[in-house]
């Protein structure tokens, strides 16, 4: 079974169980407690004191020299442990299974990055943090990976205001170890994010990730993606689900990267208490 059924098949699976009968949502006491729309854009938020996981099929049209498919299934919780009563360490790994197509086809896990943010627990409009990033020689086969051990400094700021949920996150990776045979690791990643988030739980997202490798020639250097995103979020109980679908057109890309993308994405909240309950 490929990547692509397997994917569909977890994310139709997640739907399913995450679409609430009208009965639910009219007694849910997460929704009575907080409204759709602040779970929207919690949903968004990269320093959320709410941990939840997020789950992304994302499909590439137009990859490699051939110009197929190649499709990638990302793991990407957000983790929040406190330190004191109003600083908090966000945890964000993320973790990607992936399939590049003929004719150098390959199949297996990427590399593992792990960004550490340190962020005030009471910010409201204007939250930030700021941390490390690691980036760790995971992926089978090597060639989907750097085989190298990587890190640098990474940092988010987001304006929340209103429907608006807007913001940014940034990190670089210098390599520090690794293969001495592969080349080395200089790497900058610039997250955007502009989000409008209605009252009934929809919502509409800008969220590219352009990435400028600076050991490419400058025609190979940047990766940049244009598109939108659309999706919803349901109050379930005390959980909260986003299912979202979006396209991008890469508009500058490295020779070999796919034209457009596709991504379709659910994501499951969980409380606090549930998370650090003794």
């Amino acid at each position: 079974m490929t990547l692509r059924v397997i994917a569909v098949v977890i994310v139709l699976a997640c739907a399913t169980h995450a679409v609430p009968t009208e009965a639910q949502e009219s007694s849910s006491p997460a929704r009575d407690e907080t409204s759709l729309q602040d779970l929207a854009k919690d949903h968004k938020n990269p320093l959320t004191q709410s941990p939840n996981v997020q789950f992304q099929f994302a499909a590439g049209f137009g990859a490699g020299a051939e110009h197929r498919t190649g499709e990638s299934f990302n793991l990407q919780p957000v983790l929040p442990f406190p330190v004191t009563p109003g600083w908090s360490v966000i945890a964000r790994p993320s973790l990607s299974v992936t399939h590049t197509p003929p004719p150098d086809e390959q199949f297996g896990l990427q590399d593992l990055q792990l960004p550490l943010y340190l962020t005030p627990t009471d910010a409201d409009k204007w939250i930030w943090g700021a941390g490390p990033i690691f980036q760790f020689p995971t992926a089978t086969p090597s060639g989907l990976g750097s085989g190298k051990w990587s890190g640098g400094p990474s940092g988010a700021l987001l304006y929340s205001n209103g429907p608006w949920l807007n913001g940014v996150v940034v990190s670089h990776l210098w390599s520090f170890g690794g293969d001495r045979d592969r080349a080395a690791v200089n790497q900058t990643s610039i997250e955007l994010l502009a989000s409008y988030n209605f009252e009934s739980g929809w919502f509409l997202q800008f969220h590219p990730v352009n990435t400028y490798d600076w050991t490419a020639n400058s025609g190979n250097a940047w990766t940049v993606p244009v598109g939108l995103d659309v999706g919803r979020v349901f109050a379930i109980g005390e959980r909260a689900v986003s299912i979202q679908l979006g396209a991008y057109r890469t508009v500058v890309r490295p020779e070999g990267a796919p034209g457009w993308v596709v991504r379709a994405q659910i994501q499951f909240s969980f409380s606090p208490r549930d998370w650090f309950k003794q």
